[in-house]
């Protein structure tokens, strides 16, 4: 990849993505550009323990904008074989205690958890894992390179300043993103 230009955003949350409780990546993002339109945010619903929305998103995010640094979601698309659900989300908690409904004009299937994102961006950017590390958590401080792979597809991620000692080098296309607004992240039920 000579010649590319790889952006060197200060935080990132991280997520591979694709087809999803039965419909096309490219269809989820019609339908959640729509959603953004009627309702001015996003439920990007997603799952795993890595970023639970309470215990790593919500104080990740909160870290960063005490620091005045810009977080910004970043998706990799991938095949995928999520399977077919047509479960939705009827309630959301930013604190696993107060439930609310789901926003009118908002679908969330398939999953456990929220992003709450502004507008989503359409336009490629090459992002070097090997600039960053995990945020927040018990793998803290361990480089992107090694904690994002196998099951592993999503993280809370802060860029390095400067040469990484011993890091290698990984420039991944990712496409779309969007910026995290508050509550950041949410449970679903």
């Amino acid at each position: 990849m000579t010649g590319v230009i790889v952006a060197d955003l200060p935080a990132i949350v991280f997520m591979k993505v694709g087809r999803h409780a039965g419909e096309d990546f490219e269809h989820i993002l019609v339908r959640k550009r729509a959603e953004y339109e009627r309702t001015g945010k996003i439920f990007w619903g997603y799952g795993g323990g890595t970023m639970h929305p309470i215990q790593r998103v919500q104080p990740f995010a909160r870290m960063k904008i005490e620091q005045r640094v810009g977080l910004t979601l970043v998706m990799q698309p991938i095949d995928s074989r999520h399977p077919d659900t047509e479960a939705f989300a009827k309630e959301y908690s930013r604190d696993g205690i107060h439930w609310e409904p789901v926003p009118e004009g908002i679908r969330v299937r398939g999953s456990r958890y929220a992003l709450v994102l502004d507008e989503i961006r359409v336009g490629d950017l090459d992002i070097d894992l090997g600039q960053y590390r995990v945020g927040i958590g018990p793998s803290a401080g361990r480089l992107a390179t090694d904690y994002v792979q196998g099951r592993v597809d999503k993280a809370c991620l802060e860029h390095i300043e400067g040469t990484v000692p011993g890091g290698e080098s990984k420039i991944i296309r990712v496409n779309p993103s969007a910026s995290l607004r508050e509550p950041y992240a949410v449970l679903l039920r």
